[in-house]
């Protein structure tokens, strides 16, 4: 990538508390053990253990994978940036995109507000914006723009310097270290689909008491910033990646739900496949947009 992404590898530590999730991470738990992820089914003991300020009496049981971790996305897009630079790319910024041309029900191009480029592929990666992108080229996406906020602390005496990355998954709520302090998010179920990323001030106590209830130790320092972010969801959760039936040379790599900067790598190696070889190594065809047609959804249980 050429730059720090500030990778954090501390864990996540699930804390599973409502009965109506224990089928489904048992069901998680033989998937990874399938594929040699290296999690593990936790008691609330060793969860108390793996982060002693997190409250675990109400626990049903954990989950927790040493590997895993974060890093900071912001870091990671200015190191993609940099190197796709380096290889000869070129971004275009403030150039709104106005008409994607098609001719013989095949892409010729792309419209902005100041000039006209010939392309015979596209590639929609537009994000919370993608079914407005999608829309330009005669094509329905199922993607809504969905707010999420995330809060940041103030410095937290007597809490350790790390601490996995825990989940109350009933509610949504998480944490992680974060500049000092600690970083809080949670999903606002009245959140309404919608193009708006101000912060909505009002939901902080939703969070702060969900988190004071989890993390006691929060107690002992207040909130210091937060933002919102937007969501590119898609019905089922996944990402709709690929061609587009009818539209020769459109592709799609959106509606990843959250996970963009987790699934970011291998989706920029499986579309430069696609476009240069017309395959990909892998198999994508579960993750088609004719998937929502068919009704051959694959629902994605873990989101926060």
């Amino acid at each position: 990538m050429g730059t720090d992404p500030h990778f954090h590898q501390v864990g996540y530590l699930f804390l599973i508390t409502d009965d109506r999730d224990v089928a489904a991470f048992e069901r998680s738990l033989a998937m990874w053990a399938r594929l040699g992820v290296p999690a593990r089914k936790v008691t609330a003991a060793e969860a108390k253990a793996l982060f002693k300020h997190a409250r675990t009496d109400d626990m049903r049981f954990g989950t927790f994978c040493a590997k895993d971790g974060y890093a900071d996305p912001s870091s990671m897009l200015n190191g993609y940036v940099a190197r796709a630079r380096e290889a000869g790319v070129t971004f275009m910024e403030n150039a709104a995109l106005t008409a994607i041309s098609c001719a013989n029900s095949r892409v010729s191009g792309v419209r902005t507000k100041d000039e006209e480029i010939g392309a015979r592929t596209v590639v929609n990666a537009g994000g919370p914006w993608a079914a407005e992108v999608a829309k330009l080229a005669g094509v329905e996406l199922p993607i809504q723009p969905l707010r999420r906020h995330i809060f940041v602390t103030e410095a937290v005496p007597g809490l350790d310097e790390d601490f996995p990355l825990t989940i109350e998954f009933a509610t949504g709520l998480y944490a992680h270290r974060e500049s000092g302090g600690v970083l809080l998010g949670m999903a606002d179920p009245n959140e309404k689909p919608a193009f708006d990323d101000s912060v909505n001030w009002d939901f902080m106590p939703a969070v702060v008491e969900r988190a004071l209830s989890r993390f006691p130790i929060l107690e002992r320092t207040s909130i210091k910033t937060g933002w919102a972010g937007l969501y590119e969801d898609t019905p089922d959760k996944h990402p709709i990646l690929g061609t587009v039936d009818g539209v020769d040379g459109f592709i799609n790599a959106a509606g990843f739900s959250g996970h963009g900067v987790m699934h970011a790598p291998v989706t920029g190696e499986l579309i430069s496949e696609l476009i240069v070889d017309g395959r990909t190594s892998l198999d994508i065809s579960a993750l088609a947009l004719s998937r929502f047609r068919t009704g051959q959804l694959v629902r994605e249980h873990n989101v926060i």
